[in-house]
């Protein structure tokens, strides 16, 4: 069967009106309705998961990391789905999340490659009922098999993950690690090699560093030991120094991607969806203003897209489908407090006083791009941490996770405040202009 080469799946359906507005959590929501844009992050998984169908195994790790808010969450749901559209009884495809914790443990993770990839061949039974996936057949019931086998072995699996025993007595050196991780892939790969597997890691920065980590991120990374697949981390600006510090190096080029802003155009895009899908009534012509007003205001980030989208949807639902064109100037105003609300709830996440990201901000306000390197930042920040008795390594970690900072490629170790807005956000406190005060 000629299949095309990962193509960006169809939109999925859009929620009822009332009950899209209603779901705020991204966890609540699964694929997003109104996925524009990200053409050329989706580019990298596409180019990965093609070396991966034309035969190379291993080390085609990739890492999107970003603020909060940039869209992470809504790509790996994209690129999952595109693995299961891929997917076929003659040529399965499975698409594997596992949690960061998960990582610890080699025996974990073949597990769940286990249990996902009989997940698949259900799948594929229904999405094509004349057509045994014979390549998934010999999974069906295997993973109590395969755990009879690892304890004649001497291998345990426990809740805290793998332990292991020699002789009757527990085995506590980390240096056999990596031996473990190594045995366990390489008696499992004879179960997967007719199949191709897509690891996706969500909230990677999470990922623990630990000697069971480091010898399984080994073969995720590096030496598959003949398991056809990739791996896909999604976490935070600081999600490629964790991975690093878990053992991951000599990443690919082009395989590190950073989520910045949509271009206007997408952001346009995205924003007219919504008013079409939900057939809100705006004539063209307003449309197109509203779309062009709401997406400035947006500054092209994703959270900031889903609050604008909300505000103009939830105005025109409340006024019972009546547009009118003074409705704008509200919309707006109503979009902004979202935005602001948005970064207050970024600061509760600080661990510092307001005053230092404010200062932070006027820092950048004076350097060109509003880029700072790690030297000037723990130059500004050093009084602060010192009254504080925080580190400067926590403090940065801390700005990240936060979405306040957020890390460059290029140059490393050079930060800068991801939407603008939220820059002049910091600066209007500074200056007590929106009711808060230094």
């Amino acid at each position: 069967m000629n299949k095309p080469p990962f193509p960006k799946p169809p939109p999925v359906d859009p929620l009822p009106l009332d009950e899209w507005l209603d779901r705020t959590d991204r966890a609540e929501v699964g694929r997003e309705p109104f996925f524009h844009g990200r053409d050329e992050e989706y580019k990298v998984f596409q180019k990965a998961a093609k070396s991966l169908e034309s035969g190379q195994i291993g080390g085609g790790t990739m890492i999107f990391q970003g603020a909060p808010g940039a869209g992470k969450t809504a790509l790996m749901m994209e690129c999952m789905e595109a693995v299961r559209l891929h997917s076929t009884p003659e040529d399965p495809w499975v698409a594997v999340s596992i949690g960061p914790a998960t990582l610890r443990s080699a025996a974990g993770i073949i597990m769940i490659m286990i249990e996902e990839s009989n997940r698949e061949r259900e799948r594929l039974l229904d999405r094509f009922p004349e057509q045994v996936p014979r390549k998934l057949e010999k999974l069906k019931g295997i993973g109590q098999k395969l755990l009879s086998e690892l304890a004649k072995r001497g291998y345990t699996v426990s809740a805290g993950g793998l332990d292991v025993t020699m002789h009757g007595k527990p085995v506590s050196d980390h240096g056999q690690e990596d031996i473990l991780a190594e045995q366990l892939f390489r008696d499992a790969a004879p179960l997967f090699k007719d199949i191709r597997m897509v690891i996706f890691i969500d909230e990677a920065q999470n990922t623990p560093v630990s000697e069971s980590t480091k010898a399984a991120m080994d073969c995720l990374h590096r030496d598959t030991k003949g398991i056809p697949l990739i791996a896909a981390f999604f976490g935070l600006s600081d999600t490629k120094s964790v991975l690093r510090q878990c053992g991951l190096s000599r990443f690919a080029r082009g395989r590190v991607i950073t989520l910045d802003t949509l271009s206007h155009e997408e952001t346009t895009s995205a924003i007219q969806s919504v008013f079409n899908a939900y057939n809100l009534g705006i004539p063209s012509k307003t449309q197109a203003a509203w779309a062009d007003e709401l997406s400035m205001l947006s500054q092209g980030w994703p959270q900031h897209i889903k609050c604008v989208s909300v505000a103009a949807a939830s105005f025109i639902r409340d006024h019972e489908g009546r547009v009118e064109e003074n409705m704008l100037a509200e919309i707006l105003q109503h979009g902004q407090e979202l935005k602001e609300d948005y970064y207050s709830f970024r600061l509760e996440a600080c661990s510092e006083d307001t005053v230092v990201y404010e200062q932070i901000a006027l820092a950048a306000s004076e350097m060109p791009n509003g880029v700072l390197s790690r030297t000037y930042l723990r130059k500004i920040t050093a009084s602060f941490l010192k009254e504080s008795k925080t580190t400067f390594d926590d403090f940065l970690t801390n700005a990240l996770h936060a979405g306040v900072l957020i890390e460059l490629n290029k140059p490393p170790k050079h930060y800068r405040i991801p939407i603008p807005s939220f820059g002049n956000f910091l600066l209007e406190m500074s200056e007590g202009t929106i009711g808060y005060t230094v």
